[in-house]
C-alpha cells in the first residue's frame, strides 16, 4: 500500500503556482530496488524506510509547482486540485529527469542511444508512481479522472521531459 504523509500545505502564487511550506512525503510499496535506484540516478530523492519494506519520495519545502497541467476548458471533468498530491510528485519526478538530461551532451556519452533508454524508463516509472498515488489518495480520486489524468501523461508527456532554458 502506498500513502502520502499529510495533506499538502502550500500557497498560491498568481497567476498559477504553488510553493510548498512543508516537505511533501510519499511512501509506496510499489517501488523496487531497480526503479528506485532509476530514479536516484536522476537525482530524485528516494529513500528506504527504516521501519517498513517502502520507499519514500519527498518533495521538499519551497518546491514550485502549478500541480497538474490540464488544459482550463478540461476543468469541468479534471480540475488540477482534484489529483494535487499526486500531481506534484509526478512534477518532481519530471523535473529532475529534465534536470538530468539537461546536464549531459550526447557528444560526450559513450552511448547515447541507452542513455535515452534510462530516460524513458525513468518517464514510465515516473508515471506509474503518478497512477499509484492517485490510486491510494485520501479523499479517493475517482476512476473517472485518474485513468484519463494517467493516460494523458504517459501518452503525452514525453515532451514535457525534454529540458529547456524555460523548464529547468
Amino acid at each position: 500500500m502506498a500513502k502520502f504523509d499529510s495533506l499538502m500545505k502550500a500557497t498560491f502564487n498568481p497567476p498559477r503556482n504553488w510553493t510548498l511550506l512543508e516537505d511533501l512525503k510519499f511512501y509506496s510499496d510499489k517501488l523496487d530496488i531497480v526503479s528506485a535506484t532509476m530514479l536516484r540516478d536522476c537525482d530524485v530523492q528516494v529513500r528506504n524506510s527504516t521501519k517498513t519494506s517502502q520507499y519514500i519520495i519527498t518533495v521538499p519545502k519551497g518546491y514550485i509547482t502549478d500541480m497538474a497541467s490540464v488544459p482550463r476548458a478540461c476543468w469541468m471533468f479534471i480540475a488540477p486540485f482534484d489529483v494535487a498530491r499526486a500531481a506534484v510528485i509526478h512534477d518532481l519526478l519530471y523535473k529532475n529527469i529534465r534536470q538530468y538530461r539537461w546536464t549531459w551532451r550526447e557528444d560526450e556519452i559513450r552511448e547515447p542511444k541507452l542513455e535515452l533508454e534510462r530516460i524513458f524508463r525513468a518517464k514510465e516509472i515516473s508515471d506509474k508512481i503518478f497512477l499509484c498515488a492517485m490510486n491510494d489518495s485520501e479523499p479517493e480520486v475517482p476512476s473517472y479522472k485518474k485513468n484519463p489524468a494517467y493516460w494523458a501523461v504517459k501518452v503525452f508527456g514525453n515532451s514535457s521531459i525534454i529540458p529547456t532554458k524555460d523548464n529547468i
